[in-house]
């Protein structure tokens, strides 16, 4: 899995060095970023095979607009995202679903729990390209 890197966006640093363990610990490279405009670059010269992306976030883009422009771009649209939000997460799966969303993760959460919903998501949609 070392080469299919994972992009973390989330303004709390705590977070992301949680999830960057997790991760990494299961094989998985993985980058941070801190705000949209900074992962927003990173998407762009990484093309991260998964997106891990809080929806509030401090700058330019909220991490819900993140995702749409990230589903409006021809090159950057098969990118699979993962959305978090620390807010009601029901009042935010339709709209995250809708932009394209592969589902909505409330925190907290555990963290062995999240990397094996995005594995088992990965699984998935690898076995139906087969």
């Amino acid at each position: 899995m070392a080469d299919s890197p994972i992009l973390i966006i989330d303004d709390d640093r705590l977070i992301q060095k949680i999830l960057e363990h997790a991760f990494t610990e299961k094989g998985w490279q993985v980058m941070s970023a801190g705000d949209a405009e900074k992962g927003l670059e990173l998407i762009r010269s990484l093309k991260p095979r998964i997106l891990v992306l809080d929806i509030f976030l401090p700058g330019k883009y909220s991490g819900l607009e993140l995702l749409r422009l990230l589903k409006n771009d021809q090159e950057l649209k098969g990118i699979m995202v993962v959305m978090m939000t620390a807010g009601d997460s029901g009042r935010y799966f339709a709209p995250c679903r809708e932009a394209g969303a592969e589902f909505v993760v409330p925190k907290p959460f555990s963290p062995r729990a999240f990397v094996h919903q995005v594995e088992m998501l990965i699984k998935e949609k690898e076995d139906k390209n087969e």
